[in-house]
């Protein structure tokens, strides 16, 4: 067999290891990878991804507009800045707000507006309808910096806020949805009172002080929001809408969305850092992902057991934390390919124990183990091997995993 069909071969059969299991007391559900950046090029990839909101790029109440120079991608992480800055930039008629400049004595002349500030946002060309999304991010610590991590439908403007932060309540984040009627209304917390659902959630640590990872699992009838693999929240509810995935960075203001601003200590500019985001389907993508797995390979560059993710849930929120839907959640176990017959282990949640792998070869043979004990990451190579194909087995609380691996 020549080079050149070992290297299609290896496309085709190591995709199928781009796979994510998500750990249940008593049983698991394996998702593939469908979608994605893992931001290893230098610049974004525009067939993917445009600058701004799929809609335009000026927030006029927020005095602030996304722009193309405040997204900077470096050794595998894109950086979302937030600028002081005014700058005069073009506005559509649909970004008018009339009210608001009314109020605040402004004007948009000849079709420009001064803004006060400038930020770093993407947002998908693709829409999602369900899936498994998820993101690792360093926070950033300045007063009125309002990150966030989201889908939004458009018209009929259904939203699901995976993440929101604000660069002053350094160890929490919020969750939450919108949609125009009934998603927003839940009865809950003292007295069962009809209230918007949503909440900010408390962590351990402060989230400025190192990398942590957020997901959001969108079903047929609800939506699951974890941090570092652990359960923090959940909505009961349907979305009809595909969605776009947008992230970003703003600058929230006095009396406006996400109050407080900035005040005179903020520094700038600032910035969010992103190092990934994934995208997985419960339906098998192997056939048109084959050849996706260069993705992955600088992935331990910027991970490692000491830095995959930093916090833990510390609050449990009455109002968007639900025990009957949330207890049986342990953790997810990631298996990606990074070289040729190398592949990387990240476990997220505390509640997984110890993990045993097991190879077993064609003739149903254990041919070679191995054990993670108080991991987070970890990169096995498995050159040492005799070539073929395999199952990988791995076992934990009271389950068996299994996958087929080839090792070439």
């Amino acid at each position: 067999m020549n080079h050149f069909v070992l290297l299609c071969l290896f496309f085709s059969i190591t995709m199928k290891a781009q796979v994510m299991w998500q750990i249940k007391k008593d049983t698991s559900y394996k998702w593939f990878y469908q979608d994605g950046d893992e931001f290893n090029e230098n610049t974004i990839n525009e067939q993917k991804w445009r600058y701004g909101m799929p809609w335009g790029n000026t927030i006029m109440a927020q005095d602030l507009h996304f722009t193309k120079e405040n997204v900077v991608l470096n050794n595998g992480v894109a950086s979302f800045i937030a600028k002081k800055e005014k700058v005069n930039v073009p506005v559509y008629d649909w970004e008018i707000n009339t009210e608001y400049l009314k109020k605040n004595h402004k004007k948009v002349v000849d079709g420009q507006y001064e803004v006060d500030y400038t930020a770093g946002m993407i947002s998908s060309h693709k829409r999602y309808k369900y899936g498994y999304f998820e993101i690792r991010f360093k926070s950033n610590q300045e007063k009125g910096i309002w990150p966030a991590f989201w889908l939004f439908g458009g018209e009929p403007n259904e939203e699901i806020d995976f993440m929101e932060l604000k660069g002053e309540k350094h160890n929490q984040l919020h969750v939450d949805v919108h949609c125009p009627s009934g998603c927003e209304d839940f009865k809950g917390g003292f007295l069962n009172l009809q209230k918007n659902w949503g909440d900010w959630i408390t962590t351990t640590e402060k989230l400025h002080n190192g990398w942590n990872i957020v997901s959001g699992e969108w079903q047929p009838n609800f939506v699951k929001f974890y941090l570092n693999g652990e359960p923090i929240a959940y909505f009961e509810g349907e979305f009809k809408t595909a969605q776009n995935l947008l992230i970003n960075t703003a600058v929230s203001k006095n009396g406006e969305a996400f109050k407080p601003g900035p005040d005179l200590n903020t520094q700038w500019p600032n910035q969010f850092e992103v190092d990934y985001v994934r995208v997985w389907s419960q339906k098998d993508t192997n056939s048109i992902k084959k050849n996706d797995y260069q993705l992955f390979e600088l992935t331990s560059k910027n991970i490692n057991n000491e830095t995959l993710y930093h916090a833990s849930l510390k609050r449990k929120s009455g109002m968007v934390y639900h025990k009957k839907n949330l207890q049986q959640e342990l953790g997810s176990i990631t298996l990606l390919p990074i070289l040729k017959n190398t592949y990387s282990f990240s476990i997220l949640g505390n509640r997984l124990g110890t993990i045993h792998g097991t190879i077993i070869d064609e003739f149903n043979q254990e041919i070679y183990r191995f054990e993670l004990t108080h991991k987070k990451y970890k990169v096995i190579n498995f050159d040492h091997l005799p070539k073929g194909n395999y199952q990988l087995k791995i076992s934990l609380t009271n389950q068996v995993l299994t996958h087929s691996l080839s090792i070439l």
